[in-house]
Order: C-alpha cells, then sequence, then structure tokens
C-alpha cells in the first residue's frame, strides 16, 4: 500500500481550474479584439515601414496597423486603395490596432435604416 505524505495536496483540483481558467483567458482574448467592416479613408506607411489604415465606419474612425512581418496582410494592404471597403480585426494596443486579418470587401451596403410613418 502506497503511503502519501502528509504535507502533499492532491493536485487534480488544481490543475481542473488551472485548465479552466486558461481557457476562458484564450475567451475572453478573443472576444476584446475589435472587427470592423468599413471604407478605408487614409493610407499611409510608418517610420518602420508598416501601413496605416484609417478605416470609416459609420462616423467613426479606426487606425490599423499592418506590420511587416504579417506577410499576407502586408501584402494585401499593399494592394488595397483609398476608398475601398475591408473587413479588418485587430487586438488594441496603445494609440493604435495591430491588424490580425485582413480581407477585401467587394462592395459594402451603407444604407441606413429608416423608421416608416404609417398614416
Amino acid at each position: 500500500m502506497r503511503r502519501i505524505p502528509k504535507n502533499k495536496i492532491d493536485r487534480t483540483l488544481i490543475n481542473t481550474l488551472s485548465k479552466l481558467a486558461s481557457q476562458e483567458k484564450k475567451v475572453k482574448a478573443f472576444k476584446s479584439r475589435i472587427r470592423v467592416k468599413g471604407k478605408i479613408i487614409k493610407k499611409g506607411k510608418t517610420k518602420k515601414g508598416s501601413i496605416k489604415l484609417v478605416i470609416e465606419k459609420d462616423d467613426d474612425k479606426y487606425n490599423f496597423i499592418v506590420i511587416k512581418t504579417h506577410k499576407d496582410n502586408y501584402a494585401l494592404a499593399e494592394k488595397l486603395k483609398v476608398g475601398s471597403f475591408v473587413s479588418a480585426v485587430g487586438i488594441n494596443k496603445f494609440r493604435a490596432i495591430i491588424c490580425t486579418q485582413l480581407k477585401q470587401l467587394p462592395k459594402m451596403d451603407e444604407s441606413k435604416q429608416t423608421k416608416l410613418s404609417f398614416t
């Protein structure tokens, strides 16, 4: 028969809780990402050579930075022109949003919903 020392604690509960906490942390990080579908109104380069996109959705403007090391997104951002429609996902960092996903949209419906009055 195996003897358990008195100062040892059974770690199964602690291991299960730490797994649940790490899963919850991943979900929370995914939820905190910023998702925008809009029109590029300004495009420029930063000092280090990354591309800065200003995307307008409704009346809000979002500053996205496409880093050079993200090859696919950087190549797409170089091809995009001002006035084209994009879908962007990013992580909010100091003063800007680091772009993690970038897609070009063929066109976007800019119509707004209005209330109809019935008489």
